[in-house]
This record gives C-alpha cells, structure tokens and sequence, in this order.
C-alpha cells in the first residue's frame, strides 16, 4: 500500500490506516467495488484529504493518490524552552538550534484537519530529532492558529529521574581544609540551576557542568589568587556527586594536629606548612616551603626549610633542612585523596631515618604509622587532625 502526494510521515500513517482496511475487503469483490470501497473509506479516515485515483497493482500493490482538499495553513515551528536558569537554559537552546528549520519543510502544504489522524506520527518524527540531543525530555505538541497561518509549538516536559540534589566533596593537598566549607557552600548555590532537570540530559552535557564547577570555583578569591585548578569526578543519579581534586599552583598550606598511641614520652604536636609553588618545566612543579612543628607539653619550636620538586602527580621529592640539630635530610613523599593511602620517607646526613604509611579518612582525619629510628621505641601509631 502506498499513498501519494502527502509529505512522507502522514503517508506513512494514511498507509497503515488503508492497509487495515484492504485486509478486510473480501478476495472475491471486482476491481471496480475494491476501488470505490477504498476511495469512501480514504475520503472519511484521512481528514484533509481526497482521493484522485486507486491503482491495483498486478503484483498486488496498491496506489491511493491524494490530495489536500483545501490549501494548508502558511506553518511555522516554534520550540518553547522549559523555564531554566542560566547557564543550563543556553544548554537547552543549543540542544534544540535547528530542530525548528528541519521540521518546517515536513509541515508545508498539511491541512491542520489532518493533524486529527497524523497527529501520532507527527510527534514520532519529533521524537526522532529530539531523542539523542534531549534524552530525559518528554515532547508535547500543540497547534496555535494565527492570523496569517498556524503555529506547531514543541514544549518539553523533564522525565524521572531528576537531579534533585548535588553534593560535592573537595580534596586538596594546597589549599588548607578550613577553608573548604566555604567553598562547598558557594557550590551549593552555583549548582542550583540543574536542580530538577533529568538526569540523563545532565549526563549529556557532564563537561558544560563541570566547566560550571569551574566558573563557581573561579568567582572565589581564594581560589583565584591561589591560580587553583579542579579536576572533577561526577556521578550523576538523583543525587549527583562531585570529587572535586583543588590544587594551587602558587601557594601550599595547611595545619595539623598528630596525637600518638604506643609511643611513651611522645606527646601531642601541632605543625604548620607553608610553600610557595612555580612551575619551572611543563608538569613539574617546586615548592620552597617553611615548617613549624611544636610539642604540646613544652611547646619547644623545630623550623624547617625545603626545597621538593614534583616530577609526577603527587609524588614529590627533595631536601630539607631542620634547625632540630642543624641537621639536613632528603625526603620522598606521596600526598593523597581523602580515602586513599599516603607516605613519605627523610633519611639524614646523620644516618638517621623518619617515614610514616597512613590513611586519609576524610579531609579532617589522618591515621598512620610512624617510625623515628632516634626514638626509644621507634614503632608508633599516630592520629592526625588536619585543619
């Protein structure tokens, strides 16, 4: 069955309607009766419509050539963005630039009464053209006449699963973990314009969202003046999260508390580590830095001065020298993520060796284990605090 001079997708559903109609005329009737059976059946079923001729085949193929009964409205398509907050609403107009120009041509010449059969193929060939640039929107179509003409409206209606939350969690071995809250609460507010969209739209467009992490972060002054870069791990769901790994490329702080257990005669200590960071080569980072550390129970001072390179990610290697004895050291470390392992290793011009394994829990707390080969009892379990 093959219908003709109709814009494809209508034909395609005036086929199917005649094709049920051809299966129920009895094998037995004339040519003239199946004719003049289909020609009544079209002229009632396809609104809009009437039927010029019917051609039976002999191979058994039948042609029904139409046309409109009436000139069809002057078209035009208009594409109604949802209400969305900047910038997720240029993502949205970007996504559906030219599904209005391409479904224009379809529409040329279809009476709006035609509509009243076609009007599920219509939004099939919609479907088609939104699926793969809107996954997670559902389209509505609705016919405004004008005065000149008609107006095909698509409107979009977001499907579960929604973003209904985005969390974020900020790592960083630079930048201290007091300051951290801060910049969570800037993100909550930043990211706020992708609550309630679909999940899968998110997922789409995972690189437009975490430049707007990166955006929301750039407003910061700290991060800023830092020259801070993110590199950001998103699983997207109903509750989105962001690994957000933060690291200046200038500055390296932070302070930290260890309390030890198994070590007689160790006391509580709070440090401080100050550097100032450069990029001499591509991917290799120095840091000249300063540490303080201070026992809790006579609060003596050991300063430290260094000097460490990072030929690759967090691994750093360098010197340093320490006024606890006049003493210098190389020194090794591996920083970490929170939830992730980290070492480090200093071995002196005197032959004496410092080095600890320990785990980030979370961004506050550390555990390790500690050995100083000038203690006593070298082996020690200690707590850290990082603030």
């Amino acid at each position: 069955m093959r219908a003709l001079g109709m814009n494809r997708w209508l034909a395609s559903a005036a086929e199917r309607s005649l094709s049920a109609v051809l299966e129920h005329i009895p094998k037995n009737e004339t040519a003239e009766a199946k004719v003049q059976l289909v020609t009544v059946v079209a002229n009632r079923l396809l609104a809009g419509y009437t039927v010029e001729g019917v051609r039976f085949e002999a191979n058994g193929d039948v042609s029904v050539s139409l046309k409109a009964s009436s000139y069809g409205p002057d078209w035009d398509v208009a594409v109604v963005r949802p209400n969305l907050s900047p910038p997720v609403d240029a993502w949205f107009d970007s996504d559906t630039d030219g599904i209005a120009s391409e479904l224009r041509p379809l529409m040329t010449g279809v009476p709006i009464e035609a509509l009243s059969w076609g009007d599920a193929d219509l939004k099939g060939v919609v479907e088609g053209l939104c699926a793969e640039r809107l996954p997670g929107w559902r389209v509505s179509l609705m016919v405004r006449g004008t005065l000149t003409g008609a107006v095909l409206e698509i409107s979009f209606v977001p499907e579960q699963p929604l973003t209904l939350a985005v969390t974020s969690a900020i790592s960083s071995t630079s930048i201290p973990v007091m300051l951290h809250s801060s910049l969570r609460d800037e993100l909550v507010a930043g990211f706020a314009p992708v609550i309630g969209i679909p999940v899968a739209w998110l997922e789409l467009h995972r690189e437009d969202f975490e430049e707007m992490g990166r955006a929301v972060l750039g407003q910061k002054a700290l991060v800023d003046q830092a020259k801070a870069s993110a590199e950001m791990t998103i699983r997207t769901g109903p509750v989105t999260d962001i690994q957000i790994d933060l690291e200046s490329r200038r500055y390296a702080a932070w302070v930290w508390m260890a309390v030890y257990a198994g070590a007689d005669g160790k006391y509580p200590e709070v440090g401080l580590h100050f550097g100032r960071r450069a990029q001499i080569f591509p991917r290799w980072d120095m840091e000249l830095y300063t540490e303080l550390i201070t026992p809790l129970d006579d609060f003596s001072l050991e300063a430290r001065l260094g000097m460490r390179w990072s030929p690759w990610r967090n691994v750093w290697l360098g010197g340093e020298w320490s006024g606890d004895g006049d003493t210098w050291w190389v020194r090794a470390s591996f920083d970490s993520r929170q939830r992730s392992p980290y070492g480090w290793v200093r071995y002196s011009d005197g032959g004496d060796a410092n080095a600890a394994v320990g785990y980030r829990i979370n961004d506050f707390i550390s555990v390790e284990v500690h050995y100083d080969s000038r203690d006593s009892a070298p082996w020690n379990v200690r707590a850290l605090v990082n603030l």
